[in-house]
């Protein structure tokens, strides 16, 4: 009898157990949807055992007017020191969120859910957001992309944006123009999370953090918002050479710079939130920068000659590459260590405290010693050139755990051709023009005219899709006509594994691409637009993971990633300065028709034709 009823009360606590937590899931998961509560600050040191938190935000983006000779204040934005006016040799139209040109950083933990208020106070201009690295798995409608996910946010209007912080790593949250992006619509998103700092030996070490958000106004660079930037840090001298994290994100969108630290070697941990395989990957002397690049890193102090001669400040340098001179100006940021122990430096293990005279002698080990002294190293996340001592985007290891298997294989091959021609022409007055028609595949992207989420099988939208599954072409598509201007698509089922190669034929220019809601393996990389993309080499072991690709100029990228996210997915030329130049390819992940559950509330575009006696 006594049996029967223990065995009867443990049957009553498991189920009350159980039905506790599946309680405790129902209400996460409706909450994550219309949440009402507002977190105290998200801004914590996660720790799994936490409830995730709703964090509420408010941004209000205004835009501003620079001119020559004008005060360094304008209204109630105040501009970075040291931004003279002086330097500015055109009227240049800035964006601030907040009051600041840069956005404020918004931090949070993975999994917590994010409400965040857009107001547009912009007259005549309308605006969107997007979060890079956020998969918005349940909520497409959120990724903002105008026209496609939501509707553009018109002048003196909110949008609320509210999802998941699924993916952790350093992300970006901006504007979805490339004028905006680049121009102070922007800020740092940092998800951070308990699971990467327990698979990387390296993070677990670094236990404080910075961000380095590079934009760049009329020629000047500028770290967070500010010209005369300085990154104060505080070794902790006895347990590692260096415990400080940068989370470093690069938005400068005509120029390629080199970032060196002064006396320094720079250790990459993270590209697009996606881990490297920190054991096969050494320190780099200086890192090659892209535009939209999005990067962990960290930095070991070499070991000075003379031991008692420590400096207190070291130069960080962004020097623009050769080919991007003109218009690409070098700036110097500064290093200010605020407290050093003399004595004694470390160089991934301890060195003791030594006298003067034994300076002779570290000296000349460590110039003869190898260890201590690897080979310089420059790591080209563009690819100009590779080889020797000069590491490309195919050779960063990726994490081993990450790269799935069954990739060795694939269901759906997708190949885009991006192409630039410059068309002849007469101007309304009988002179000569010439325009530049951007493409990919023989079709120049162009936005729908109605929400294409909402309305997929709208007739409209319907005449003007092109793309693989169309058998007809739109009007617009005559072959007498110059252009062939259309809402490209290309159809994935969901859950297959696509290998997509990415084909640059311009020989001109370097393009990169932003996927929305999905990350690929880029697995191979060519030079030669004609090269036969069977005979690109693939590397199917520890390919790096990114949703940030460089296409150089006449040359191949081959990515693969399985479509496991249904949606409308952007392939996003980011280097557009407007909505898009032609160049940007949605991924319809899913049906041919989707159909995707849309808050009843959500915005809907419309035409406003004003009263009906203004009508003649």
């Amino acid at each position: 009898m006594k049996t029967l009823q223990l065995i009867v009360l443990i049957v009553q606590r498991v189920l009350i157990t159980a039905g506790v937590f599946l309680t405790a899931v129902v209400v996460i998961h409706f909450t994550a949807i219309d949440p009402k509560e507002r977190a105290i600050s998200c801004d914590r040191v996660c720790n799994r055992a936490d409830w995730p938190r709703i964090c509420r935000f408010e941004l209000v983006v205004e835009k501003r007017t620079f001119r020559p000779g004008s005060a360094s204040v304008t209204g109630n934005v105040s501009l970075a020191a040291g931004w003279k006016s002086s330097e500015s040799p055109i009227i240049a139209h800035y964006y601030t969120v907040n009051g600041r040109y840069v956005g404020p950083t918004l931090t949070v933990c993975e999994n917590d859910f994010l409400v965040v208020d857009v107001e547009n106070r912009i007259p005549g201009e309308s605006v969107s957001l997007h979060w890079t690295g956020q998969s918005q798995r349940r909520t497409l409608f959120m990724d903002g992309v105008p026209m496609i996910t939501q509707c553009p946010i018109a002048s003196f209007t909110r949008f609320q944006y509210r999802f998941q912080a699924d993916q952790a790593g350093t992300h970006l949250y901006h504007g979805y123009t490339g004028t905006e992006r680049t121009q102070g619509l922007l800020g740092a998103f940092v998800v951070r999370s308990v699971q990467e700092q327990k698979l990387s030996p390296v993070l677990r070490l670094l236990t404080e953090e910075t961000v380095w958000l590079v934009t760049e106004l009329n020629g000047m660079l500028a770290v967070n918002g500010q010209r005369s930037w300085r990154q104060a840090y505080s070794p902790n001298g006895t347990e590692s050479d260096s415990n400080l994290r940068i989370r470093l994100v690069y938005a400068v969108g005509h120029c390629q710079h080199w970032l060196e630290l002064e006396d320094h070697d720079l250790q990459v941990l993270t590209l697009d939130g996606n881990g490297l395989e920190h054991d096969s990957m050494s320190p780099v002397d200086r890192i090659l920068l892209h535009d939209g690049v999005r990067m962990d890193l960290t930095f070991i102090r070499r070991v000075p000659v003379e031991v008692h001669n420590i400096k207190r400040d070291y130069e960080i340098r962004f020097a623009p590459l050769e080919t991007y001179r003109d218009g690409c100006e070098r700036a110097i940021f500064h290093l200010q260590y605020d407290s050093l122990l003399h004595g004694h430096w470390e160089h991934r293990s301890h060195i003791p405290s030594v006298s003067a005279d034994d300076a002779e002698s570290i000296k000349y080990n460590l110039i003869a010693s190898p260890v201590l002294r690897p080979p310089s190293k420059a790591l080209d996340l563009v690819g100009n050139v590779c080889g020797g001592m000069v590491l490309c985007p195919q050779d960063l290891p990726g994490a081993r755990e990450h790269f799935p298997k069954d990739l060795a294989s694939y269901d759906r091959r997708l190949e885009l051709t991006i192409n630039k021609r410059v068309l002849d022409g007469v101007g309304p007055f009988g002179d000569p023009t010439h325009e530049t028609v951007h493409s990919v595949n023989g079709f120049t992207f162009a936005f729908p005219s109605v929400l294409m989420l909402r309305e997929p099988a709208n007739d409209e939208l319907r005449a003007h899709t092109c793309g693989g599954h169309r058998r007809t072409l739109p009007r617009s598509c005559h072959p007498l006509t110059a252009r062939c201007e259309c809402v490209h698509v290309e159809h994935i089922e969901a859950g297959h594994r696509v290998e997509m190669v990415l084909i640059n034929a311009d020989a001109a220019d370097d393009y990169v691409y932003h996927l929305h809601g999905q990350s690929v393996f880029i697995v191979g990389m060519a030079t030669g637009h004609r090269t036969e993309p069977e005979r690109v080499v693939r590397n199917l072991t520890t390919p790096p993971q990114r949703d940030t690709i460089i296409v150089r100029r006449d040359s191949i990228v081959v990515v693969r990633f399985v479509a496991k996210n249904a949606g409308l997915w952007l392939l996003r030329d980011i280097g557009s300065p407007s909505w898009s130049r032609g160049l940007d390819v949605v991924l319809n992940v899913g049906s041919h028709q989707p159909n995707f559950d849309i808050p009843s509330n959500f915005p809907s575009c419309r035409h406003f034709v004003g009263p009906r006696y203004f009508l003649v």
